[in-house]
C-alpha cells in the first residue's frame, strides 16, 4: 500500500495522542474522516506495528465475503482482543477466523429473529426519548438522548420483559457503566500489546457491572429448562436459548449478547444522529421536507 498515514513522534505517538483527545468529544468518526477524504486507504504505523484501513467498498466486500476464506483478514486480533476482552469476554468482536466466521453465522440467524419482533417493543422507549427532549427550553444535544434511546431498545429486543421489571436505578447504573466502559475499552484497543498499561479500577468495576447485568437475564432463562429441553416462554428467552445450545457455555452467551448490545447500541445511534444532522446541513432539503410535511 502506498500511502502512510503521516506521524512525528516517535512510534506514531501523535497519532494515538489524537485519538485519545476526540474519543471523549465523539468526534473520532471526524477524525478518521479528515484522513480518509485525503487517503481512501493507507496504512497507519504504531507501536511498530503496521494496520491497514480502507473505506473501498470492493477492499470491504472481499474481506468480508468473497475472498474471506483466503486470508486471516482480522491479523491483529491478538491484541485487539486483549484490549476488549474485559468489558466483552469471547465473541465476535474478540475473535479471528473460524471462530469469529461462527459466531458472524450464529448471530446473523438471531438477527433474523429480532427484525420480525413486535414493535410495540419501540413504544415506550420512544415516548421516552419525546418527553426528553420536549422538557428541555434550550439547545439539545441529540447524540447522547439517542445513544440511551438506542441502548433502552437494544436491550429490551434481547432480554424482553424480563429487563422492564428492573428497577430504574439498575438500569441507570447498567448505562453509566456500558458507557464508561466502552470509552475505556476504545482507548484500550488503540494501545494494541501496551493495554495492560492501562485497566484502572473503575473500568473494572463497570465491566464486572456489564457483565452481571447480562448474566441475570442468561441465568434466569436457563433455569426454564426441564432436564436437558429447553422451552422458551418469550422470544427474548428464544434468542438466549438458541445461543446457548450452540455454545454450551452460559458465559459465552452472555459475552455475545453484549457484544449485540454494542453492535445495536453504536451504529443505531449514530444513524439517528446523522439522520438529523445531514439534512440540517442541506438547507434545501430541509425546506423540501417541510414542504412535504
Amino acid at each position: 500500500m502506498e500511502n502512510v498515514l503521516p506521524y512525528k513522534w516517535p512510534l506514531a505517538l501523535d497519532i494515538l495522542k489524537r485519538q485519545y483527545d476526540v474519543l471523549p468529544s465523539q468526534r473520532l468518526l471526524a477524525s478518521y474522516t479528515e484522513d480518509m477524504e485525503k487517503m481512501p486507504n493507507f496504512e497507519i504505523h504504531l507501536f511498530g506495528q503496521i494496520g491497514y484501513m480502507t473505506i473501498e467498498p470492493k477492499n470491504i466486500e472481499s474481506m468480508l465475503s468473497t475472498r474471506f476464506e483466503g486470508k486471516a483478514i482480522r491479523s491483529q486480533g491478538g491484541s485487539r482482543s486483549a484490549g476488549l476482552f474485559p468489558m466483552l469476554g469471547e465473541a465476535i468482536f474478540t475473535q479471528d477466523g473460524r471462530r469469529w466466521k461462527h459466531s458472524r453465522e450464529l448471530l446473523r440467524r438471531q438477527f433474523v429473529r429480532i427484525n420480525f419482533k413486535d414493535l410495540t417493543t419501540f413504544d415506550r422507549h420512544v415516548d421516552d426519548l419525546i418527553a426528553g427532549l420536549s422538557s428541555s427550553d434550550n439547545v439539545v444535544d441529540l447524540q447522547p438522548a439517542f445513544f440511551r434511546f438506542t441502548l433502552a431498545t437494544t436491550t429490551a429486543l434481547i432480554f424482553g420483559e424480563s429487563a422492564s421489571g428492573l428497577r430504574s436505578a439498575d438500569h441507570e447504573t447498567f448505562a453509566e457503566s456500558f458507557d464508561y466502559a466502552s470509552m475505556i475499552s476504545a482507548i484500550r484497543l488503540r494501545l494494541a500489546d501496551l493495554e495492560w498499561v492501562y485497566k484502572p479500577k473503575a473500568f473494572r468495576k463497570a465491566c464486572k457491572v456489564v457483565k452481571e447485568y447480562a448474566s441475570q437475564f442468561v441465568d434466569e432463562t436457563l433455569k426454564s429448562r426441564v432436564g436437558d429441553e429447553l422451552t422458551p416462554r418469550t422470544e427474548s428467552e428464544a434468542l438466549i436459548q438458541d445461543l446457548y445450545a450452540e455454545l454450551q457455555d452460559p458465559e459465552l452467551v452472555r459475552d455475545q449478547l453484549v457484544q449485540v448490545l454494542i453492535a445495536g447500541r453504536d451504529t443505531t445511534a449514530c444513524l439517528m444522529s446523522w439522520a438529523v444532522f445531514v439534512p440540517h446541513r442541506l438547507l434545501h432539503l430541509t425546506t423540501v421536507l417541510i414542504l412535504v410535511s
